[in-house]
């Protein structure tokens, strides 16, 4: 081969490889398609533009037969200008997707490669905890059939938006605070749009509430005592607090008990009492009952001591 002949060669790669390029394309479906190739790259007059969808012409104009066609599901909504060779395709379908191919002059201009997508959906946040609710998988939910590819983004508290996966694992201590109050928002988004969710927030319980005991302190002469319903709650608040006395019935109060020596009409005040923690981990722990915290009264003593005494006196004389 001559130093010409290869030179010439040579010159007709590049030239193809430049003037035949491609590009990928991205639109939603119902959207408009436009493909404007540029002519310039086209040295003689243009008499005939030729654009194909795969294998199967889309539309086709030729100067010396002086018409235009549009064929196949491309029509009524398909238009090409002679004069720039731009093409138009409104209403766009899933099966629009495909390359693209123009012709002018019987010669291969460009390619495209068009994806016609749907529109992601709005995610949704579901959450599957452990039993113990210290780790959690959240999933950003949503029907993306026809939208692919699809990528989702994770915003966790005030942070930058972070490209992961559909799913992602949280722990109870990821904030440092035993009851992560983090909230938690997912993006998904395609080449045509992008959606967010709505934020969550806590995801993890409280821990259950341990079972707790009763403790208290009386006034000076034993006729008035504060009860303290005692448990460490740590990591298990909010915590509300029951009182059982006597036979009654539950009764939601605070942490203390205020209970006096003649509450019950007795001397002594015999009733017993029972306290209850519970939060929203579980139904909640009772105390074991405390009875009478009272000291007997001052005739009760001087009634034992006699009675002591008479034993006494009884088993000197026998």
């Amino acid at each position: 081969m001559s130093k010409l002949k290869l030179i010439r060669l040579c010159f007709w790669f590049y030239l193809v490889r430049t003037v035949v390029s491609k590009d990928d394309l991205y639109h939603e479906v119902g959207g408009e398609l436009v493909l404007t190739p540029d002519k310039s790259t086209v040295p003689d007059s243009i008499t005939s533009i030729i654009w194909k969808h795969g294998k199967n012409k889309v539309a086709e104009w030729d100067q010396a037969f002086g018409g235009l066609d549009i064929y196949g599901a491309f029509k009524e909504r398909t238009t090409l200008d002679n004069t720039t060779g731009e093409l138009r395709i409104s209403g766009l379908k899933k099966t629009d997707s495909g390359v693209y191919s123009v012709e002018f002059n019987s010669k291969l201009l460009k390619t495209y490669t068009l994806s016609v997508l749907k529109a992601v959906p709005k995610p949704t946040i579901t959450s599957s905890c452990n039993p113990d609710k210290t780790s959690c998988t959240l999933t950003c939910e949503g029907d993306t059939t026809d939208a692919e590819p699809v990528t989702y983004s994770w915003k966790v508290g005030a942070s930058a938006w972070e490209v992961l996966d559909k799913q992602i694992d949280v722990n109870k201590s990821d904030t440092g605070k035993s009851t992560n109050s983090y909230k938690y928002i997912c993006k998904m988004k395609n080449p045509v749009s992008e959606e967010v969710s709505d934020p969550i927030g806590q995801r993890f319980g409280p821990k259950a509430v341990p079972k707790p005991t009763i403790t208290y302190t009386c006034n000076s002469n034993k006729t008035t005592c504060i009860l303290t319903c005692e448990s460490d709650t740590t990591d298990a608040e909010p915590v509300t607090y029951s009182w059982k006395v006597g036979e009654g019935a539950w009764e939601v109060i605070e942490k203390w008990l205020i209970v006096s020596k003649s509450d019950t009409g007795k001397s002594t005040n015999s009733y017993k009492y029972i306290c209850k923690l519970k939060n929203s981990a579980g139904e909640g722990e009772v105390s074991d009952p405390v009875g009478s915290v009272f000291y007997p009264g001052e005739w009760t003593l001087i009634i034992v001591l006699i009675l002591c005494v008479d034993m006494l006196v009884t088993m000197l004389v026998l």
